[in-house]
């Protein structure tokens, strides 16, 4: 159950009752303070707690305030003698209370108008702000209707008017600058204690519970708290020196309270400045301590004086690194701003170049294929004929070789001369490797073309393993060996994959770049020597399998140096390469990784082993299930 879903008016009729209650108990504690046969008290915490209650629940809690007024001066003034004693009792006890509810209420508004309620202790300005206006204008509406009503009752003379008002002040002062902050600080958690105690024995809060309390028995809070309760002590001991072994060493209270500043924050620091302006409070009540004066409004400006330097100096050192906190986290988020900025023209910029190159590519590419397909299709078609035609005349050579065996000497000698029956047997090879160029050469195109896809639409259901061999044919010529260094086997273990719905073109991108990578990374491998016991020949490895039935996977794996640890998280960052300079542009990888997975909602992974070998795994779904824009 939440407390704060119970209906309204039982939620203001409790803080109302709440408010006068802690109001008059505070009342009685401040006049158990008094230091003076009239009953005059150097701090008045009610006022403290009334700001407080007005700031954090807003205006409509006053009645609380004067209920908790009226009965804490009824008491203080009532005067039995008779009916009308009485009733000028019950008005002098009013019109305090009136004052006192008008003190909070002046209080509040000026700290919302010109501060803000959630912004009083992050900024020094504001804590400035809240010292003046909470602190020392709200309180003059008290003293003010406070002490004018003691003196038309009689009770307070005209004389001492002033004096009074300015210890009456003074006391609110101390209350509201001691007890405020603590409260506003410190009223979420008792705020959460509340809200716990109405949902104690729910399952999500004893988990709760169970976490504090492992948080409770962990080493870094217990060692904390024995920080804090140390620092308690030597402010414990400081105090009993400077208010009551009459050695004026108060101020050195104050590097206690920086102390508690930068290590436990606003709520320790408020704590502290609790207990200190507590010690510091009986210390000169009981009569010891450096600002007890013969004069009461002399050693209550030095107590309020030390009070106020205590509350300020911890107030504005919060405030200065709240403020500076602030700075560097709006500084930091600006960075992230800034770096996502950069990322995205980065990203764009890759985007481009790769939408420019493929463009270009595919247009050349294209082209290339279309101005070579048709004289090689023109070759092609005529070598059948070609062919056949040769075959016929040399038939027709051989049969009159078998009518003329013995020709003219003039003929004899030409067919000495060009090698007859040589030209005879080798004519047909050259037919051959011509027929079998031209369809070398219409594969190439064929490849080409496939792997351009420029005559197709941009999305089409294909079989990858089409793209994969068109890929490898046009890198043929990167893989056969030279004088100098071994050629790159190539090892296909091809699954019967199901077709697939893809960009095709930029998917056998992917395979170029992948593929170029692999074969780059085995040039040292390649090069001619005598091999080392158990090192292997270079080798592109390309595997194709189904993960489950709406995914599949290209490996392709090769043997040669991998990629150092240290650059393996970064292998797919745009403008990140390991090549020397002049030789990649670091947007392979990238754009390989930007079409997989942004592209074809699929996954990019590469697993490498540092002189060994490196692989990278191409998942991809099948058929619909991805979100292809």
């Amino acid at each position: 159950m939440n407390f704060l879903s119970l209906p309204k008016w039982l939620l203001h009729s409790t803080a109302v009752a709440v408010l006068a209650a802690v109001y008059y108990s505070t009342a009685e504690l401040g006049r158990f303070l008094a230091s003076t046969p009239d009953n005059v008290t150097p701090v008045w915490p009610p006022d403290g707690f009334a700001l407080a209650a007005v700031l954090l629940v807003g205006y409509r809690v006053w009645p609380g305030i004067w209920i908790g007024s009226f009965f804490a001066n009824i008491w203080a003034f009532l005067d039995k003698t008779n009916p009308a004693s009485v009733a000028i009792s019950i008005a002098i006890a009013s019109s305090i209370a009136v004052g006192t509810s008008g003190s909070a209420i002046l209080g509040s508004f000026l700290l919302h108008k010109f501060v803000g309620s959630r912004h009083l202790f992050d900024r020094p300005q504001s804590v400035f702000r809240f010292v003046v206006m909470g602190g020392m204008c709200g309180p003059i509406v008290s003293a003010t209707v406070g002490i004018t009503t003691l003196y038309l009752r009689g009770i307070v003379p005209l004389e001492s008017w002033g004096t009074n008002w300015f210890t009456w002040w003074m006391s609110n002062v101390g209350g509201i600058l001691i007890f405020t902050p603590l409260l506003l600080i410190w009223s979420p958690l008792l705020l959460e204690l509340i809200q716990e105690l109405f949902e104690f024995g729910n399952a999500p809060i004893q988990q709760k519970y169970h976490r504090k309390f492992k948080h409770f028995k962990s080493r870094p809070f217990q060692l904390q708290q024995a920080e804090f309760i140390l620092l308690i002590l030597l402010v414990c001991a400081v105090g009993k020196v400077a208010f009551g072994g009459g050695y004026p060493v108060e101020y050195m209270m104050i590097p206690f309270i920086l102390w508690a500043v930068f290590r436990f924050g606003i709520k320790g620091s408020t704590l502290l400045i609790f207990i200190v302006s507590a010690i510091a409070v009986l210390g000169t009540v009981k009569g010891g301590g450096p600002f007890v004066r013969p004069d009461l409004n002399e050693s209550l400006v030095l107590l309020q004086s030390f009070i106020g330097v205590v509350v300020l100096t911890n107030l504005m050192l919060y405030a200065a690194i709240a403020q500076r906190q602030q700075v560097e986290d709006r500084l930091r988020v600006q960075s992230q701003k800034l770096k996502k900025t950069l990322l995205d023209l980065q990203q764009a910029q890759a985007q481009l170049i790769h939408n420019e190159k493929m463009s270009s590519l595919g247009q050349l590419v294209a082209g290339v294929a279309h101005e070579i397909n048709n004289p090689i299709t023109f070759i092609s078609g005529n070598l059948a004929h070609a062919n056949r035609y040769t075959q016929e005349l040399l038939d027709l050579v051989k049969l009159y070789q078998n009518f003329y065996p013995q020709p003219a000497p003039e003929i004899q000698n030409a067919i000495e001369e060009v090698d007859l029956e040589f030209a005879m047997q080798d004519l047909q090879k050259v037919l051959a490797s011509m027929k079998k160029g031209t369809n070398r050469i219409q594969n190439i195109v064929l490849s080409l073309r496939n792997f351009s896809r420029m005559d197709e639409s941009e999305v089409k259901i294909v079989d990858i393993h089409e793209g994969l061999d068109s890929t490898l044919m046009i890198l043929d010529n990167r893989l056969q060996s030279n004088p100098g260094i071994f050629s790159i086997q190539v090892i296909k273990e091809y699954s019967n994959l199901p077709e697939i719905e893809c960009y095709v073109s930029e998917l056998n991108q992917v395979f170029m770049n992948i593929l170029v990578n692999a074969i780059d990374a085995l040039a040292d491998k390649r090069m001619k020597r005598d091999l080392k016991d158990g090192e292997t020949l270079p080798c592109i490895k390309i595997s194709t399998n189904i993960l489950d039935s709406k995914c599949v996977y290209v490996s392709i794996l090769d043997n040669g140096m991998g990629i150092i640890k240290a650059f393996q998280n970064q292998i797919f960052d745009p403008f990140f390469t390991t090549k020397p300079v002049g030789e990649g542009t670091g947007l392979g990888l990238y754009i390989c990784h930007q079409i997989v997975v942004q592209k074809h909602g699929g996954k990019l992974k590469c697993i490498s082993r540092e002189n060994h070998s490196t692989e990278f795994i191409i998942e991809l779904p099948i058929g619909n299930n991805q979100d292809l824009n």
